[in-house]
């Protein structure tokens, strides 16, 4: 490998470019190419961060000798489609969640990434926000005792991507697309839950609000750990005012509670409005809590440099994001659909249900 880790970014749009951002910072990091089937996307991103490479097909980065590791960032149906044949071709892989919206295709990664030997890096970004991982050390360093029961959830208003709508792109509704932080958290600190129960809006015109959704516009899970805890995860595209994530922990002895977007230091009022505030706020004026710094305190800048450190061989990579660990919190999501479709409790275990 070279000095430089040589990064190929799948996806000229929202993510592609949020991930470009965090790599320029960071030394040893290198975007060298970028893939988008719109040429005019492509052109754009390309003079947006002054990229030398662009392709219109991903096949042409997997070819590309230069490129040694493949960063998916594009609609979730095409994930698993990308990640199995970058494996295939010998490239490293990024993914963002979900792993999957199909098993069958979910299966194909796994078996790609065991056939091909080459490293595959599931992008939860939950796993390096600052405040879990000090949640993270209170909780291992008994702080609260003995946990038994936690919450967590992401909401926001809706995506305003057109694949959102459409099940066969996104794979459901809001479980998959933001429920899925919380899950991937859980099974990170608990391991695989041993039964789950699920309850989900049914999509269209019985969602509370987004009738143009396929996908649920609200869901829950319950998920039954074997050590006797239990997990309470939600997802919704209901609420207003910005996007919201909160952690709770409770314990024998104590409970932690994390904000991670609407807790920011700053309280700013304006009368005619900010430039920004928080991802998905319908406005600025009035009195707002601005984000600091979205791509650190959400994870994403400690989730690049610690995968940029795996490539480099100066680090050993999370546990939580492995291709096991990104397939099983693909089985839990799948596994709550199927209790909303079935009315009962699912019984779960590691790498399948």
């Amino acid at each position: 490998m070279s000095k430089n880790v040589k990064i190929g970014i799948v996806g000229a749009k929202f993510a592609g470019g949020f991930h470009t951002d965090i790599w320029k910072t960071l030394p040893g990091a290198e975007v060298a190419a970028v893939v988008d089937l719109s040429e005019e996307a492509r052109i754009e991103f390309q003079k947006k961060y002054g990229i030398q490479k662009t392709y219109g097909d991903y096949r042409e980065l997997i070819k590309d000798p230069d490129i040694d590791v493949v960063d998916i960032c594009v609609p979730n149906f095409l994930h698993a489609e990308i990640a199995a044949a970058a494996l295939t071709g010998g490239k490293d892989v990024i993914c963002e969640k979900p792993f999957a919206t199909m098993r069958e295709d979910a299966e194909k990664v796994l078996d790609a990434q065991a056939k091909s030997g080459r490293r595959f890096f599931y992008a939860e970004d939950w796993l390096f926000a600052p405040a879990l991982q000090r949640a993270e050390k209170i909780l291992k360093g008994g702080g609260i005792g003995k946990p038994f029961f936690f919450k967590g959830k992401e909401c926001h208003s809706g995506s305003h991507s057109p694949f959102a709508k459409k099940i066969r792109f996104c794979g459901g509704g809001s479980l998959i697309h933001l429920g899925i932080h919380p899950v991937g958290l859980f099974h990170y600190l608990l391991g695989m839950p041993i039964q789950v129960t699920g309850l989900a809006n049914g999509g269209l015109e019985e969602n509370f609000l987004h009738k143009d959704f396929e996908g649920e516009d609200w869901g829950i899970g319950i998920l039954h750990f074997p050590g006797g805890e239990r997990a309470l995860v939600e997802g919704n595209y209901i609420t207003t005012g910005g996007m919201d994530d909160i952690i709770e922990i409770y314990g024998a002895e104590g409970l932690i509670k994390v904000e991670l977007t609407f807790g920011s230091p700053l309280s700013v009022f304006s009368k005619k409005g900010i430039d920004y505030a928080v991802e998905k706020a319908e406005f600025t004026h009035g009195w707002t809590r601005p984000a600091v710094n979205e791509n650190e305190s959400l994870g994403y800048k400690n989730e690049l440099s610690h995968f940029l450190a795996c490539l480099k061989g100066e680090e050993s990579q999370h546990p939580g994001t492995t291709v096991l660990a990104g397939y099983n919190v693909f089985c839990i999501i799948e596994a709550l659909y199927r209790s909303n479709r079935e009315g009962k409790t699912i019984q779960t275990k590691e790498g399948s249900l």
